[in-house]
């Protein structure tokens, strides 16, 4: 009987596991699809660069705040409300831009996109509660790299099977889309009609079984998403130094695996079927360099494991843009360029989120994590919609505007490599300047260094013992005020860029 009912208690986490894997297929699958499918949409709607780019931008564009401010109302609303919330406006936005595709309305498909983008972070919250509830001491770590893995292969399998699906029905990948989100919807319908019978029979909120009550573990979850933004008026140089490398992350990762179906057939004159299935090789490498990755940085305890493998994340990515830059006719394929972009991608991001509590103290993680992702999703709007009105420039897609594009991707990478480099240097002349200045202390007697005339940095830390790590100085922190209003700006300029890209495309303003 103890068997069984160990047995029962394993399969009843699992099928949470289960369900909080599924809450993202849907979000996954629908926001990698439409990359294979730049050309056919072109061919069979009309839609210039300029208009794909607006519509795959419109989906990054409220991810410019929501993670802002996405744990605040996750944690106000709580997980049942706040799910269905995320799960129905991330259906309603495929059922949009399903609408759209059928009634051949592009406006109406960057609708979808935008609306669809407004509930991917809530969605990603409550995700995370589910897992922590059911595994907070049942192997946590592997539970959540598990749900992202589950969501990298969705992503994965969108841009593998898009065209293919296409061949057969034209609608097709935008009905399965569809119908994974509701997949996800009803999945969310399911968990919350059992979610107490199955934290009952698991024991899940009984006193010593290691398990949490779901508002404990919204509570933890929210707590590491909190953003308060006056803090970040406190941080010191090597943060915003740390956020400009973030926009250079979304200059170069997230726009390319949707225009490289497009460039790479045009490039190599591939036909769409090839172009889309090299293509896919971009969103492979995630699948199983994330947990290795997780693996590695755990193993090696050593923070400068995290700034080399974001060096060699970075070299690996700007290989790609290299070998895209040359001429076809040298280089003859773009498989090796997928293949060493798939594997810069597949890790890089998540080192983003482990190098953050090298650089901020623990409090003020969870907004350094909500400013990362707002700022890297502006660079990745910036980006996408830039790069379309480029590739608009003489006719469409010509072969001197993808060259252009390739060779701004290519710059901007070898900047954001400069700056992973900057930052690297930054962090360890912090660690060497604070070890001595931790050992210098150390030899000081405690009276004689209250009569001692100390430095204005000293002083400054003296004032701040809870926060050792933020600025030490007046002029370090009027820098930081500046680059607090830069970081607003280039979000307010986001918004600015794309809806008068999206008037001028779509002819509001005529």
């Amino acid at each position: 009987m103890a068997l069984f009912g160990t047995s029962r208690v394993t399969f009843l986490r699992g099928l949470a596991l289960l369900c909080a894997c599924s809450l993202s297929i849907g979000s996954h699958f629908g926001q990698n699809t439409l990359g294979p499918l730049k050309s056919q949409l072109s061919r069979e709607k009309g839609t210039s660069n300029g208009q794909f780019g607006l519509l795959v931008a419109a989906f990054a564009l409220n991810s410019t705040w929501t993670p802002l401010v996405g744990g605040i109302f996750t944690a106000r609303l709580g997980t049942a409300l706040s799910s269905i919330i995320a799960t129905s406006i991330i259906l309603t936005g495929q059922l949009v831009l399903l609408l759209g595709d059928l009634w051949g309305s592009v406006k109406l498909m960057v609708l979808g996109m935008f609306i669809f983008g407004l509930g991917i972070s809530p969605l990603a919250v409550v995700q995370e509660t589910i897992i922590v509830r059911y595994f907070k001491d049942h192997g946590l770590g592997l539970s959540l790299a598990l749900g992202l893995v589950a969501g990298k292969a969705s992503s994965f399998i969108s841009a593998r099977i898009s065209f293919p699906l296409s061949q057969w029905n034209q609608h097709a990948p935008f009905f399965l889309s569809t119908f994974l989100a509701g997949f996800s919807f009803v999945v969310n319908i399911f968990y919350l009609w059992y979610n107490n019978w199955m934290a009952s029979q698991v024991g899940i909120e009984g006193e010593n079984t290691g398990g949490m009550s779901e508002e404990n573990a919204l509570h933890e979850v929210t707590a590491k998403r909190k953003v308060r933004l006056k803090d970040l008026l406190k941080m010191g140089d090597i943060f915003w130094l740390y956020i400009a490398v973030n926009v250079f992350c979304g200059f170069i990762w997230t726009p390319f695996p949707h225009l490289a179906p497009n460039m790479i057939q045009k490039r190599y004159q591939l036909d769409e079927g090839r172009a889309a299935e090299e293509s896919s090789i971009l969103l492979a490498g995630s699948m199983f360099l994330y947990p290795i990755c997780g693996y590695v940085t755990d193993t090696i305890k050593k923070r400068s494991i995290v700034h080399k493998l974001l060096l060699l994340s970075s070299l690996l990515t700007m290989l790609c843009y290299a070998w895209l830059a040359l001429p076809p006719s040298l280089t003859r394929s773009p498989l090796p360029a997928m293949i060493s972009f798939g594997l810069g991608i597949g890790f890089s991001p998540l080192l983003l989120v482990i190098i953050v509590p090298h650089l901020v103290p623990l409090p003020y993680v969870s907004t350094a994590l909500g400013a990362h992702k707002s700022i890297e999703s502006s660079g990745s709007t910036i980006m996408q919609t830039l790069a379309g009105l480029v590739l608009d420039t003489n006719s469409r897609t010509s072969d001197s505007s993808i060259q252009k594009v390739l060779n701004v991707f290519l710059t901007l990478n070898v900047l954001q490599f400069l700056g992973v480099y900057l930052l690297m240097l930054f962090d360890r002349a912090r660690k060497r300047i604070r070890s001595a200045r931790d050992e210098r202390r150390g030899h000081e007697h405690p009276i004689e260094e209250s009569h001692e005339l100390r430095s204005v940095d000293e002083m400054q830390l003296a004032r701040r013992p809870e926060a050792p790590d933020l600025i030490v100085s007046e002029a370090e922190g009027a820098r930081g005020k500046i680059f607090f209003t830069m970081s607003a700006f280039t979000i307010f300029a986001t918004w600015i860029l794309f809806f008068t890209s999206a008037g001028l495309e779509f002819r509001v303003f005529t």
